[in-house]
């Protein structure tokens, strides 16, 4: 309630004002301050490739508090080196932490595995979804603005409908993780938007943005 309290106190100050002059500096400022909290998430899985019988799946998805990935295998060969790769550039990057290799079991049975905590800073980075474990690899930058309307009035408020490109900008261990896979290229194409803005007390504002806060 007291969101919608907000956005439309916002809007009636906005219907109040006289100054409908639009133009494509206003509206490029308007959209790269939402571009700019949009993060880009995307469904990105370790390289496992050699897992014990037992294995919980959830210590190899991206996001889980605690990852454990096989060391050695049965026959005492590294395992898994893309994968330790693949951590490396987080570990690097702040969002895990490695911990010291996990022993389970004796003898012959035991199984070696390298350990990695997630940081505060990895927290913000990951989502977990019904379906996936999302990877945020950055945010989007508006390249271009292709067109915007007249501003109208519209239930009391003023308007106008924009058209715009945007790419995105890949945090730099973002870039190495997807490197040589197909998400790098799919996160780099340019993408074309439909807003609606809103004329408010503060300037133009994405009417999204103000409906989220």
């Amino acid at each position: 309630m007291k969101k919608l309290i907000v956005l439309s106190a916002a809007l009636l100050l906005a219907a109040c004002g006289s100054d409908n002059e639009l133009s494509k500096s206003k509206v490029e400022k308007a959209l790269k301050e939402t571009a700019k909290q949009r993060a880009v998430c995307v469904p990105f899985n370790l390289n496992i490739e050699y897992t014990h019988a037992g294995d919980n799946p959830a210590f190899t998805s991206l996001g889980a508090p605690e990852i454990r990935i096989v060391k050695r295998q049965e026959n005492g060969k590294r395992a898994n080196l893309a994968a330790a790769d693949q951590m490396d550039i987080l570990v690097n990057a702040g969002l895990y932490h490695q911990e010291n290799t996990l022993k389970v079991g004796e003898g012959d049975e035991a199984v070696r595995y390298m350990v990695y905590k997630i940081t505060e800073k990895g927290q913000k980075v990951f989502q977990s979804t019904p379906t996936a474990s999302l990877t945020c690899v950055g945010t989007e930058k508006v390249e271009k603005v292709n067109f915007f309307t007249a501003p109208t009035p519209a239930n009391g408020i003023t308007v106008t409908q924009v058209s715009y490109e945007t790419k995105v900008e890949p945090e730099r261990w973002a870039a190495k993780l997807l490197k040589g896979t197909p998400l790098l290229e799919e996160v780099k194409q340019m993408r074309t938007h439909h807003a609606t803005l809103v004329k408010t007390n503060d300037g133009w504002r994405d009417l999204n943005e103000l409906r989220n806060h």
